[in-house]
């Protein structure tokens, strides 16, 4: 996690764009695609960053930092981590004010997360073994407002986990027949494009 980086997902604040003009129906092929851009985006979490501070005066964001993050909790008493998709969207939501002003700690510092990070926060149970409340995750919340339940969160984990499994055996079966691992397509291999 870095904290206060200049973070950008314009693919998906576009995708977030269509999926909101969609109205009540998204479109499936737009949901597909949030998925696949939630997938590889990197977000900014609000975080109250406890750290030792280096010699030029930055926070050392190391084993030993301790992050607290806020939840924002809605009228109905449901639970959300908040992310937001980039640095502009961050200073929005600072100016904001009235009723839709998020509260400071929702804006002071910021720390990079992916979704992987955003999964294991919510679907993780509390250091006392008490269940989780967290309803899910808010993404640029009073703008967008995208809420992803805690539900859908399990389901894309488990997905993600199932499509990893599955090529971990792939290429355990092609191993045992004699396969040559340079040229096993696999993520990161420079042949991974050969059959």
């Amino acid at each position: 996690m870095e904290l206060n980086k200049n973070v950008s997902n314009p693919m998906l604040v576009g995708v977030m764009q269509l999926i909101k003009a969609d109205g009540k129906t998204p479109d499936p092929k737009h949901q597909e695609m949030f998925m696949e851009e939630l997938d590889k985006a990197e977000f900014l979490a609000p975080a109250e960053v406890k750290a030792e501070v280096g010699p030029d005066g930055e926070k050392l964001v190391n084993g030993k930092a301790q992050f607290r993050f806020p939840i924002l909790t809605g009228a109905d008493g449901r639970r959300f981590f908040v992310v937001f998709t980039d640095n502009a969207t961050v200073e929005k939501a600072q100016a904001m004010e009235g009723a839709s002003a998020l509260p400071e700690e929702f804006v002071k510092e910021t720390v990079t997360v992916r979704f992987s990070d955003l999964a294991r926060f919510i679907l993780t149970p509390n250091p006392d073994g008490s269940e989780n409340t967290t309803y899910g995750i808010v993404i640029n919340p009073f703008m967008e407002n995208i809420v992803i339940p805690k539900n859908l969160v399990a389901a894309v984990t488990m997905r993600k986990q199932k499509e990893a499994k599955d090529r971990l055996e792939k290429v355990a079966s092609v191993l045992a027949k004699g396969a040559d691992p340079k040229v096993i397509p696999f993520p990161g291999n420079k042949d991974e494009n050969k059959d």
